[in-house]
């Protein structure tokens, strides 16, 4: 493993670089992520002063809440980020991270707004 971990869309007009030390991957099943991801949204929390970004101009922001913000590849339309304004934080889709990472999804967030059509994904001891 390395100490940063690589990220891209799908095009490869966006990469970024955070630290591997993030704690883990995050599954989402509420509501908004169901729409915009068209699933659950698994992501990795990191500071966004963490992050470097190649391509950052290609990002297109959505306000999605009065507390959030989601940003899509302008080019290819793949989600990268969504932002927690207040906190400085990006939740970078977990998808995107390209190699082996070591992480494994540690905690299932909003299981109440999961549809029946699949099972929660289990979570790392």
């Amino acid at each position: 493993m390395t100490d940063i971990l690589g990220a891209r869309c799908h095009c490869g007009r966006i990469h970024l670089r955070l630290p591997a030390s993030a704690v883990g991957v995050l599954a989402c099943h509420c509501d908004d992520c169901q729409k915009m991801h068209g699933n659950f949204n698994a992501f990795v929390a990191v500071a966004r002063a963490d992050i470097a970004v190649t391509g950052e101009e290609a990002l297109v922001w959505y306000q999605s809440s009065d507390a959030s913000r989601r940003a899509f590849c302008g080019t290819c339309g793949a989600r990268v980020v969504k932002e927690i304004t207040a906190a400085g934080r990006w939740l970078v889709s977990a998808g995107l991270i390209e190699g082996p990472t070591g992480k494994r999804i540690i905690r299932n967030l909003w299981e109440q707004s999961k549809p029946d059509w699949y099972d929660l994904p289990g979570v790392a001891p």
